[in-house]
This record gives structure tokens, sequence and C-alpha cells, in this order.
């Protein structure tokens, strides 16, 4: 396959496809307990393509969740999103079985249940991410079944209050300071990173804070230039499920240019992405995982021995490139509504994080 067909069809990999003639199996794999994204015709990465509902031990919710799961992947939900709203109901179905066993039906869902659930989240010692997580996913779930009757006999008030997700108190971005920035940015610190695709990775990721799943899959040729020539890069992300074009910095446009000619050497066949898998990959097919990134960031910032400025070790993870990123912008002057649409925040919720930091 040439580059560029390779290029089309990572392009058509990441969009919706129709599953021809098969609909009853189709139909078999949503009313099973176990859905596989790429027997449903859907769009998921590798490793992200499972959803589980059997940890749903009540009937009575287990049927409405798949049915919710099912219409947010027809509104454009991404499939990891599925995924994680199906545990987030497989954690509420949980605390029903073991702190409220005479729940019966949607009938007993009422508000003490509901605010006993908050204080069992906090209980259980979850994160604030993980806790933030399961209640906005319930929250979304229970307006869903007010508004399309999927719970009839739910009561009014069992709704989870935006006042009570963790996330709605003034958490701070997690940004790296620039005195461990300085050290990850230096030149001679870069060089250490053996791969040389492992290094124009993290430049990329520095440079335009795009998220690591969405820059392991970036195709091989994502480069634009804008009607002035200055190069953009195009990608798809997929926390909102849409194509993005931002401007690069001559440092990210540079270490993309590198990894294409890296690329070229070691397939010359052509491969579908920028960053391919350095394993078990002679054709190219398999993008960079992510998986193995980390491990790889962890590994180099213990070879440089990042500490922070009271001379402690420190680690930053791949995720902080995108809040400094957002800091730094908000910091320089950039508007609120562009450092939004730069980093591809759905709602200026997030960005707002950086502007209370400034």
């Amino acid at each position: 396959m040439s580059p560029t067909s390779a290029v089309a069809a990572t392009s058509l990999a990441l969009r919706p496809t129709l599953v021809h003639g098969d609909g009853a199996r189709v139909e078999a794999e949503y009313a099973s307990d176990h859905w596989d994204a790429r027997r449903l015709g859907v769009p998921a990465r590798r490793g992200r393509t499972a959803a589980r509902f059997d940890t749903i031990t009540q009937p009575w919710l287990s049927d409405p969740v798949k049915r919710w799961s099912r219409f947010r992947l027809a509104t454009g939900c991404a499939f990891p999103t599925i995924s994680a709203g199906a545990l987030a109901m497989a954690r509420f179905s949980a605390f029903l079985a073991e702190a409220h066993p005479e729940v019966a039906d949607e009938t007993d869902v009422t508000r003490p249940v509901l605010e006993h659930y908050l204080s069992w989240l906090v209980e259980r010692s979850y994160s604030s991410s993980t806790r933030a997580l399961s209640l906005s996913m319930m929250r979304v779930f229970f307006d869903a079944c007010h508004r399309h009757g999927w719970l009839p006999g739910l009561s009014a008030n069992a709704v989870i209050h935006v006042e009570e997700l963790p996330f709605h108190h003034d958490q701070l971005a997690r940004f790296i300071p620039e005195f461990v920035m300085n050290q990850l940015e230096s030149e001679v610190n870069l060089a250490r990173i053996a791969n040389p695709t492992t290094r124009n990775l993290v430049t990329v990721l520095i440079e335009t804070g795009l998220r690591v799943g969405d820059a392991c899959h970036l195709a091989f040729n994502p480069m634009i230039d804008d009607s002035v020539g200055w190069p953009c890069l195009r990608f798809d992300n997929t926390k909102v499920s849409a194509e993005q074009l931002i401007p690069l910095s001559a440092k990210a446009a540079n270490a993309i240019r590198t990894q294409q000619e890296l690329d070229r050497q070691q397939w010359p066949d052509g491969t579908p992405w920028l960053f391919p898998g350095m394993v078990d990959n002679l054709d190219g097919s398999k993008p960079y995982s992510q998986s193995t990134f980390t491990r790889q960031l962890v590994a180099w910032q213990q070879r440089i021995n990042l500490r922070d400025e009271a001379g402690e070790p420190v680690r930053a993870t791949a995720h902080q490139f995108r809040h400094t990123l957002g800091t730094r912008l908000i910091n320089s002057g950039v508007p609120q509504h562009v450092v939004q649409k730069l980093l591809g925040h759905a709602s200026p919720n997030m960005t707002a994080h950086y502007a209370r930091i400034h």
C-alpha cells in the first residue's frame, strides 16, 4: 500500500462504518453483556474496544444502561466513553447490592439513596477524578432516563446535582512548574531518549498539548499549510469526535518532518502512522502503544534524574504537558476562547482552570 493510500485508509478507519448484511449479528452483539466495538462497526483504538455490562447485576438497571449506551453511540460518543459509562453504572450497581439490597427497581432509588452513594464513594477512598466520573455519568444517565422514559418509575428528585460533582469545586490544572519543564525541554536531556520516535513524540506532545492517544494515532502526513504557508496539524480529536486543525510551532513541525524521514527509512513501502509501533511491527501497520510510551516516559525521567526546585525527585505525566501548554498560553495573553479551540475543549470549563491560575 502506498503512503497516500495508507493515510486514506487510516482516516477512514477512525470514522464510524456500517456493517452491511449482518444486522442480526450486530443486534445480537448489542443484546449481549460484552460489547466489542469491532463487531459493532464502531471505531475504537486498540486496547479500548470492549464495554462490559455483566457487572450491573440488577436487570431493571442493566437494560436501560445498554439502551442509553447505544443511544450515545448513535449521537457520536466515542466508544471509550461508552465503556466508562458502563463501568460507572457498574459501580453504582455494586453500591446498591452492598448497601441497599432492598432496592427492587427504579422506584426505590430515592434522593436519600443517592446521598448515601455520595458518601459511599468517599468512604471507599475513590479518587476525586473517579468520583467525578462516576457521578457525572450517573447524572447524564438519569437525565436521559427522565427524558426518554427508560426508567418510567424513577422519581423526579432522583438526580445528581451539578454542585455535588467533585470537579465542580475550583480544582486547579496540573501544570508542570517551569523549573521542571526546563529540564524536560533541555536538548541535552531530550538527547538521552534513546528511541528517536519517542523523542519526537515527546516534542510534539509538549509543543501541541495533544492527548497521548490522539498523538499516537496521527496519520503519517498530518500537516497542512494554511493560506499564508504556516504549517498546521490536522488530526482526529477523539474526545469530541471531530477533526481538528491547529497551528504548529517550528519545533513541532521539525519534529514531525524528522519523524517522517525516520518512517521512510524504516518502512520504505509506507506506514499509515506518523508514530508507528517499534516492536513486532514489520509492516508498520500498528500505531505507537500509549502504554509503551508511558513506561518510556517514566524511564527517561529517572535517567535524567528529574527534580523539583527543592531537589526532590518528581514525575511528570504526558497529560500534564497539555495542562502546561494551556497555562503558558493564558499567561502569554492568548484569549481564553482561543485556548479552548487550540486544546479542543468541548466546553470552556477546563480552559477556565488555566485562566484561574493566571
